[in-house]
């Protein structure tokens, strides 16, 4: 009976192991995907390793109904996705978590993140955070797990070393920057700062995803001052390849030291028809010597062509209702990444720097 019960727990054990075992990659050539989604001026990013895993990065809006979910939903299924293995909230703002309830219906989600901490009082007794939070409550079942700035989201990497290694990092939450213990909103002499954001915004979850030697920065809506500390005494990033726009490209955000500092090839904002990219933003964007091209989701409608890109950069230029994305793929055994519109759209490749 003994010799039985043996057998049976080694083979047990041989079972959980080979379920665990990352599978070694059918095709080398399989490149990292990011989809910038079109929630309307919101926020989505989806991110595909090449071993299969998935990462969402907010759920846009909850108004209008099934509109965000659907376009996630689209995207998870051109990316040959059944499940979001880890979904982050970088905040608690109705176009970044509203639509968390309706796509956890429609799709199976593994894994919460969010920073661990609401927004401030003022903002939890407004009417928007009241009838939302419940909902993310009951998508969660209360299970989200809190990233704080120096975590990295466990992503899994490839054991045959067939592929570079990946890694996704969070570099500030809840006003805490990986590297800095001092007061984000205290001035430092000879450098602009705003006055204290005390709004969720600048709690924000900010990442920082590499794959070889290619590198991603994705900032939530965090602000000025928090942007500052990132940069400077020491740029805490270094330099990135692709750039999703913070805050949809507000003037509030974007500061431009940390631009600078970036020095990214290629931009993508998540703007709407009437909400950025704003002509501070787009100005310094345009000016940084690095900067290859801007994308957008939409055409502003607001700043003509002091907040608007080249219209072949513009995923709906013609139909603000056509829910495009912009997709980038990887290719770091190739030394480029391309950025298209849509699943068939036009493709452009630029050089991982």
């Amino acid at each position: 009976m003994k010799q039985i019960l043996v057998a049976i727990t080694v083979a047990f054990a041989l079972i959980v192991a080979g379920c665990s075992t990352v599978p070694e990659p059918d095709n080398a050539n399989e490149p990292l995907e990011i989809y910038f989604l079109d929630m309307a001026g919101g926020a989505s990013t989806l991110i595909v390793t090449p071993l299969g895993q998935s990462v969402l990065i907010d759920t846009g809006s909850r108004e209008p109904e099934h509109r965000d979910a659907d376009r996630i939903l689209r995207a998870c299924k051109d990316a040959g996705l059944k499940q979001i293995d880890y979904l982050i909230t970088t905040h608690f703002h109705t176009d970044h978590f509203g639509g968390i309830l309706e796509l956890s219906k429609r799709i199976h989600i593994q894994s919460f993140l969010d920073k661990g901490t609401l927004p401030s009082q003022q903002e939890r007794n407004s009417d928007w955070f009241r009838h939302l939070y419940p909902l993310y409550q009951q998508a969660t079942r209360g299970n989200a797990k809190p990233i704080r700035a120096g975590d990295d989201i466990p992503l899994k990497n490839d054991p045959t070393a067939t592929f570079p290694p990946i890694r996704l990092h969070c570099v500030a939450s809840e006003k805490k920057i990986e590297g800095f213990d001092g007061d984000i909103d205290a001035p430092v002499q000879g450098f602009e700062f705003k006055k204290p954001d005390n709004t969720d915004n600048a709690r924000s979850i900010a990442l920082v995803l590499t794959y070889g030697g290619f590198t991603f920065f994705a900032g939530g809506d965090i602000t000025f001052n928090v942007e500052h500390h990132l940069a400077h005494p020491a740029n805490r990033i270094g330099k990135v390849d692709l750039y999703q726009v913070t805050h949809h490209g507000l003037d509030q955000s974007n500061n431009p030291l940390l631009l600078k500092a970036l020095s990214p090839t290629v931009c993508v904002a998540m703007n709407g028809p009437k909400k950025g990219i704003q002509p501070n933003t787009f100005n310094t964007l345009k000016v940084l010597p690095s900067v290859k091209a801007i994308y957008q989701i939409h055409y502003n409608t607001l700043y003509g062509d002091q907040g608007n890109t080249h219209p072949d950069y513009i995923a709906n230029k013609y139909d603000p209702q056509k829910g495009r994305y912009i997709k980038a793929s990887v290719y770091p055994d190739k030394g480029t990444f391309t950025v298209s519109i849509d699943r068939n759209g036009p493709r452009k490749t630029f050089p991982i720097q």
